[in-house]
């Protein structure tokens, strides 16, 4: 099994990239994990998107094709999606990342739902797939993770569960 995983903040020690870490954390031995820096990434360009392709952009549409799952972890910003994220998801808009199942994690303080509707909508716009057992809303991430790599166990048990439906 192979993921590629989308993390909607860059700030270093975030909520959703400690969330990402405890996620691979759990998963059974023998799958891969490739991760993609979202900074690395121009801003979305349609005239682009098909021709004189960024090399950078290139690459990470090779690891969505050779993905069995793609798992996004995002903070809710403004009641929505965070730019950068967002910016990733046009690039990815194409054939090859088509029908791929999405995991989705929704780190956010304030509950989340905004983000997690209007994501949805964009996943499955992009005729990603969605699926409740894949999605988990996490409140207070900040006070069940932390960077030394421990998990609050109720989080925990939750990820293990949600990971058997891989």
């Amino acid at each position: 099994m192979k993921i590629l995983s989308l993390c909607g903040s860059i700030r270093e020690g975030s909520s959703s990239g400690l969330l990402l870490d405890a996620f691979r954390s759990v998963l059974p031995v023998g799958g891969e994990w490739s991760s993609v820096n979202l900074k690395s990434l121009p801003y979305f360009d349609p005239a682009c998107q098909f021709s004189n392709v960024p090399a950078v952009v290139t690459e990470i549409r090779r690891e969505a094709f050779l993905a069995d799952y793609i798992a996004i972890a995002t903070p809710e910003y403004a009641h929505g999606i965070p730019g950068i994220l967002k910016n990733a998801l046009e690039w990815l808009i194409c054939e090859e990342t088509m029908k791929k199942k999405v995991v989705l994690f929704v780190a956010s303080p304030s509950g989340g739902e905004y983000v997690l509707q209007y994501l949805s909508e964009t996943l499955r716009t992009m005729d990603l797939l969605l699926s409740a057992e894949l999605t988990m809303v996490i409140n207070n991430a900040r006070n069940q993770l932390s960077a030394d790599g421990t998990i609050d166990p109720g989080l925990k048990n939750s990820l293990i569960e949600l990971s058997q439906h891989l």
